[in-house]
């Protein structure tokens, strides 16, 4: 049934082809330098202390890491508090109410058996 004619118009498969505009001799030679010392680019960042651009390279991503990890943990210190706060309050809540029944809660436990 397929005669070739098909009432839709199907695109065709694009592909991306990059050519880079600029050679830089001193960035491949830095890499060439980084693989002959076994550094990959992280160990390099720590190795040079105080480089231009290492906030750019990872430490602003560190830096928002850090800062939710410290988020979460102190949701986590709100959540536990309020669970505890919640238990206290209905102890406190129940042994009020029942204090007025005391008596008849001691006959019902203890002469019930």
């Amino acid at each position: 049934m397929a005669f070739g004619i098909s009432f839709f118009k199907v695109p065709k498969v694009r592909q991306f082809d990059y050519k880079p505009r600029f050679y830089d001799p001193e960035k491949e030679r830095r890499e060439k330098r980084r693989q002959e010392m076994g550094l990959n680019a992280d160990e390099e960042e720590e190795a040079v202390v105080g480089t231009p651009g290492a906030l750019l390279r990872g430490g602003a991503m560190r830096k928002r890491h850090d800062m939710f990890v410290q988020k979460v943990a102190q949701q986590k210190k709100q959540t536990t508090l309020l669970r505890v706060l919640l238990v206290v309050i209905l102890v406190v809540a129940a042994v009020y109410i029942l204090s007025d029944y005391k008596e008849e809660l001691v006959d019902v436990i203890f002469k019930g058996r």
